[in-house]
């Protein structure tokens, strides 16, 4: 049985069902634009230089002025919709009453600013559940760079082995890897790669699947 102290969960697609409504609203400003082929499934997840480079390359030709239009446009849509329409993804509130009851800490790294990601879960009603948290304005590079993991580690004053991470994407996947924790899949949008299960510790199909087979294979560190 393996030993942890913290369980690091990222939060868009992962706590939060965030992504499928950046999802749904990139699909949306692509046809609006009469961009029907843009693969919106590919931008979800990621932000900064990631998100552009991907909207280089499926858009091809486009000007960059159009693509900023659709970028800002997103934002404009996406931010007061998720404002008020963001709920938890199932089983979270039960993942955090098993762990808080056997001690184990919770914390989140997510590349989203902290006042929206307090926000988010303040009005979801778990952001008290959460001890530690980085976001994605405290960090210079985002996932799948692990600089995030490994900042978390030092606010911890931790070994990244002592933290098990739960992600949605191979972003996150690949930044906990990298950093040096073992990290469990719980895929949102996009479906697991062959990447992804070479470095996922587990790939689970929800988050009560994944705690079922912590509740079984993970017990608390002293």
């Amino acid at each position: 049985m393996k030993e942890k102290k913290y369980i690091v969960f990222d939060v868009d697609g992962t706590l939060l069902d965030t992504e499928f409504i950046w999802g749904k609203i990139w699909k949306q400003i692509g046809m609006k634009y009469g961009h029907p082929s843009f693969c919106h499934d590919e931008v979800v997840g990621i932000s900064g230089p990631a998100l552009r480079a991907v909207m280089d390359r499926q858009l091809e030709g486009v000007s960059e002025e159009e693509k900023d239009e659709m970028l800002a446009e997103v934002r404009r849509i996406g931010l007061p919709y998720i404002r008020e329409h963001t709920s938890l993804m199932p089983g979270v509130r039960e993942m955090f009453s098993r762990l808080k009851e056997q001690g184990f800490i919770i914390c989140i790294a997510t590349t989203t600013d902290r006042s929206l990601t307090e926000e988010r879960l303040i009005k979801n009603r778990v952001w008290n559940d959460v001890s530690f948290s980085i976001c994605g304005n405290e960090v210079e590079k985002k996932k799948p760079d692990p600089e995030i993991y490994l900042k978390m580690a030092q606010l911890l004053n931790a070994e990244t082995g002592e933290m098990l991470v739960i992600e949605d994407t191979g972003f996150g996947v690949e930044a906990a890897y990298r950093a040096g924790c073992e990290v469990i899949m719980i895929p949102s949008v996009n479906p697991a790669s062959e990447k992804d299960k070479k470095m996922a510790l587990r790939i689970e199909k929800d988050m009560h699947e994944a705690l079922s087979w912590m509740q079984e294979n993970i017990r608390r560190k002293e």
